[in-house]
């Protein structure tokens, strides 16, 4: 590596840090190497944006302080520097006050900040735009990043509490062991990541509803589509469709947190590939979506009626309405922050790029993804150029990040570390149980499913994914959501019952078990194995 300066100082996990502390790898949302730019972009933030939102909030974390090692974002979680109990109580009382408005108050920031900043990105690069302006406003995106996580975390965090909240009270009043069962009760809520999904469906049934047009994705290579589409006048108009689905629903990129990967803007073979599989699927999203409601409703009721008369059960009826309400917020601050924040910066920055070639300061323009961002701002202002030799050799060592085996943490976990209710039901804290014919994890949406094995490392492994398999991967985020309606069951490597993978495979009423931190290692494409969503184990092996 090349000699760092202040700011790439501050980035990077040194082994005095490693030492001091204890680094945990968040494999739930971080799971993927990042590149130098996106990395300069994400962690500073993280750092300084949650210290902000922690304060807000009156959280007993102090902040969540982000490093980087071998292309790896590593987290460390210092606690407030105070009387814990005292803050802990300002933290509820806080939370509280949130419980009846989170969902305005995401709305609230979307209307007021986000879009508003996403527009003003858009407005650059269609216009022409000199080396000052871009780098006045790479700048300023970076200050944005702060301010985009810090609300990402004032918004989340509540949300967090709500859940204990119920969680505690639905254990009390029904006496059951397992409270997370409550979470059962949530389903059938929708959201920004379901209502892409619909969109998709009913992208489906136009296609099916025009033979000439599903036949396209049935006979012709894929490489072939969007050019034999163009060239009816029947596909013409469904690419018309396509480039409106586009506008609303295609920020999205394959790990959400990066800037490397396209967009579904730029790449609309990504939403073909999936239409593809739904084209030939007998699915009605609408009648699973309200059978889903109905189910949900229903044990509600019977729910409340196991439950005594009291004050209490009018406290859990009033959380439950607002755990409703906001239950949607998960994946509707995902797609307004987590995806759509990067993949508008990266259409931004590809026109920087472009600028960079053309002044002849980079060779190519994904070659700005491999700057640090004060490297970028130093290119820009004309005082730094970085060496075609360097970028080539950052490429090579992002590459070989991709394919390594990083340790999972650094350092002595501290006590106590995974009890916490919170941390256990996002990121999963459990130690897998492992025998010659089961393994265990988190069972996050109940049911039991017998079926074969299908292991996707990425996106671009969803196409071997057929109706009824097995999914089995490291984790999910919302781009994943495309398999949800074809797959049987899912089992991940990491997460809790309230990770993505969890959430949405209970909308989708199918059997999960996440954060098993084993299935990627064990399970082979093929295999058969039985998911027992209810109890949290995978059968597999001899039967």
């Amino acid at each position: 590596m090349t000699q760092l300066d202040e700011f790439q100082n501050q980035l990077y996990l040194s082994e005095e840090d490693k030492k001091q502390g204890f680094w945990m790898q968040d494999e739930v949302h971080l799971a993927h190497a990042l590149s130098p730019l996106y990395a300069s972009y994400m962690l500073p933030a993280m750092t300084h944006g949650t210290k902000k939102a922690f304060e807000t909030v009156k959280s007993p974390v102090l902040q969540f302080k982000m490093k980087y090692s071998d292309g790896r974002a590593y987290q460390a979680t210092p606690p407030y520097p105070g009387n814990f109990e005292e803050r802990l109580g300002e933290h509820q009382k806080f939370a509280q006050s949130r419980f009846p408005v989170m969902k305005k108050v995401l709305f609230d920031y979307v209307d007021q900040e986000l879009l508003p900043f996403y527009n003003q990105l858009d407005d650059a690069r269609r216009g022409p735009l000199s080396r000052e302006q871009a780098r006045q406003l790479v700048q300023q995106l970076h200050a944005f990043y702060e301010r985009a996580w810090e609300l990402h975390f004032e918004i989340v965090t509540p949300r967090s509490a709500l859940c204990m909240a119920l969680e505690s009270l639905y254990g009390e009043l029904t006496g059951e062991e397992n409270a997370t069962a409550v979470y059962e009760l949530l389903t059938g809520v929708m959201n920004k990541t379901l209502e892409t999904d619909r969109e998709l469906w009913n992208l489906a049934e136009q296609m099916k509803a025009v033979p000439e047009v599903a036949a396209v994705l049935l006979k012709e290579p894929s490489g072939e589509w969007l050019a034999k589409l163009s060239e009816t006048e029947a596909g013409q108009a469904f690419l018309a469709k396509l480039e409106l689905f586009l506008e609303a629903y295609g920020y999205r990129t394959q790990n959400s947190h990066e800037f490397l990967d396209p967009t579904w803007v730029e790449n609309p073979e990504h939403v073909l590939t999936t239409l593809s599989e739904y084209i030939q699927k007998n699915y009605s999203f609408e009648g699973e979506f309200t059978k889903g409601v109905r189910e949900r409703e229903r044990k509600y009721e019977q729910t409340l009626s196991r439950m005594p008369e009291g004050e209490k059960k009018a406290v859990f009826v009033q959380l439950y309405q607002w755990a409703l309400d906001s239950w949607g917020l998960d994946e509707d601050h995902h797609f307004y922050i987590d995806a759509m924040l990067p993949a508008k910066s990266r259409l931004f920055l590809l026109e920087v790029g472009k600028l960079l070639v053309q002044e002849q300061v980079l060779t190519e323009t994904d070659d700005l993804f491999y700057l640090h961002y004060d490297e970028l701002v130093k290119c820009l202002a004309g005082t730094q150029k970085i060496e075609a030799e360097v970028i080539a050799e950052r490429k090579r060592t992002h590459e070989e990040n991709k394919q390594k085996k990083v340790p999972p943490f650094y350092g002595e976990p501290p006590a106590g570390m995974g009890e916490d209710p919170i941390i256990s039901r996002i990121f999963g804290t459990k130690q897998p149980e492992v025998s010659h014919e089961t393994f265990n994890g988190y069972g996050s949406s109940q049911g039991i499913y017998t079926g074969v094995v299908k292991v996707v490392k990425g996106p671009e492994e969803f196409s071997k994914v057929k109706q009824g398999d097995v999914l089995v991967c490291r984790t999910t985020t919302p781009p994943w959501t495309v398999l949800f309606s074809i797959v049987g069951a899912v089992i991940t490597d990491a997460g809790g019952i309230l990770s993505h993978a969890g959430t949405v495979a209970r909308e989708y009423g199918i059997p999960a078990v996440v954060g098993s931190r084993v299935a990627t290692s064990i399970l082979k494409d093929g295999d058969l194995v039985t998911v027992d969503g209810t109890s949290g184990v995978v059968t597999f092996g001899k039967r």
